[in-house]
């Protein structure tokens, strides 16, 4: 991981040096299901803005249907500006230096500037081909629809009687779903079993500390019994690695918190939070 991460920070710095050398350009595209993003340490005083584009093209040149990460270092008030020009599922036009084949090896933009949006029949095109819902069927768990701001298909399946939202996430290295599937089979085909080690693990990891640390006033300590009751399961997500998260609501065990109870179909349950 700590390679991975150096490796990352190397590609990065030879990007920006090559940022400095490259000429200014416009470029005309669309934005994905997702609009403009932004992080930074406590102690930065600029935003690490960024979002991709989903098809783009230089100013009068080949339309290409492959993303294009634009990022760019911001105020305040320069963040707020571009959130409000630069929207999810949009057509837009930047001024911007580009490597078209980065250190990274895919394309990516300095961001310099945002202008007017642009007015392109292949751009038109290309959003409304973006915007048509992509969908998946199973036998067993129905219809998925693809939420493409997370890259991950959406459903429901019966779980011991309950209508239960799932979450199946796509292989990066195969852009499919069917790894992910295999696991929510899996889980689906001995559900009371992984019910059990579920609720057990998560009485054993979270009891105590409910009967600790979050106790309302005068209310007394809670039995195992109390605490499975209280849980009730929201979702289920599922990856291609046998991993997977189940996500509860607390029944106010922890004010509102999930209780989140994740591991793996080798190792059963592995870890428990109380996130949010």
């Amino acid at each position: 991981m700590e390679n991975i991460y150096k490796d990352a920070v190397i590609k990065m710095e030879r990007l920006e040096k090559e940022f400095l050398e490259l000429p200014e350009t416009v470029i005309v595209g669309v934005v994905g299901a997702s609009g403009p993003g932004a992080g930074r340490n406590p102690k930065d005083k600029y935003w690490n803005l960024s979002f991709s584009l989903i098809a783009w093209k230089e100013l009068g040149g080949e339309l290409h249907q492959s993303p294009l990460l634009l990022s760019k270092k911001v105020t305040d008030n320069e963040l707020r500006e571009i959130q409000i020009r630069v929207k999810k599922e949009s057509l837009v036009q930047f001024n911007v230096k580009l490597s078209k084949v980065s250190p990274f090896g895919d394309a990516r933009a300095q961001l310099i500037s945002v202008l007017d949006a642009p007015d392109e029949v292949d751009l038109k095109a290309a959003l409304e081909k973006f915007k048509e819902p992509v969908e998946i069927t199973h036998p067993e768990f129905g219809t998925l629809t693809l939420d493409k701001s997370v890259d991950w298909f959406d459903g429901t399946v019966n779980w011991l009687g309950d209508s239960i939202r799932v979450s199946v996430s796509i292989d990066d290295d195969t852009g499919s779903p069917e790894g992910s599937l295999r696991t929510l089979e899996a889980l689906c085909g001995d559900a009371r079993n992984w019910s059990k080690k579920i609720t057990d693990y998560a009485v054993s990891s979270l009891l105590e500390l409910k009967n600790d640390n979050w106790l309302m006033e005068d209310q007394h300590e809670l039995t195992e019994t109390d605490f499975i009751n209280a849980m009730r399961l929201d979702s289920i997500t599922v990856h291609p690695d046998g991993e997977f998260e189940f996500w509860h609501d607390d029944g106010d065990l922890f004010l509102g918190h999930s209780i989140l109870i994740s591991g793996s179909l080798q190792d059963g349950p592995t870890d428990a939070d109380i996130p949010g």
